[in-house]
Formats: structure tokens, C-alpha cells, sequence
């Protein structure tokens, strides 16, 4: 299954400087199918996440970006070792 690799943020107004745009922290990072990418594997919509520009280097390579991994979504994980 070909997959692309997407990023689940939440938007936060900063307390500390004052008025000005929210920051972005990052939530999850999930698997979706490639086509369509309607939704992720562990069945959220992608609507509203933003891509990676990233695919595994091989077979046996993370399906995430390693630097990434401690917002691995678990629950795309299973599906993908199960798939």
C-alpha cells in the first residue's frame, strides 16, 4: 500500500509575546492512503493536516520521519503492521 505521511497540528496564541499569529505545535503524525487521502489510516480526516515531503528510504525503513517518531500516530502503526 502506498501511503503519504501527514501531520496533525493544533494552534495555540502564545502567552508569553503579546498579541500576534498562533503557533503551531505539533499533535500527531499519521499514515494515509496515497489515493485517495480522504482520511488516515486510523480513520481521521486529513482535512486541515499538511503533508510531508517524506517517503522511507527502503523496505524495513520507518514510515515516518525519524525525527518525528515521538508523535508517531500508534493507532496508523498498527494498521500499517497489520496491513
Amino acid at each position: 500500500m502506498e501511503i503519504i505521511v501527514v501531520q496533525e497540528t493544533r494552534r495555540q496564541m502564545s502567552e508569553d509575546f503579546g498579541p500576534g499569529d498562533a503557533i503551531p505545535y505539533i499533535e500527531a503524525v499519521h499514515a494515509a492512503p496515497a489515493d485517495p487521502a480522504d482520511t488516515t489510516l486510523c480513520r481521521k480526516p486529513t482535512r486541515g493536516m499538511d503533508k510531508l515531503s517524506y517517503a522511507p528510504a527502503g523496505p524495513g525503513s520507518p514510515w515516518y520521519p525519524p525525527n518525528k517518531r515521538q508523535w508517531m500516530c500508534r493507532d496508523c502503526d498498527e494498521a500499517l503492521q497489520s496491513a
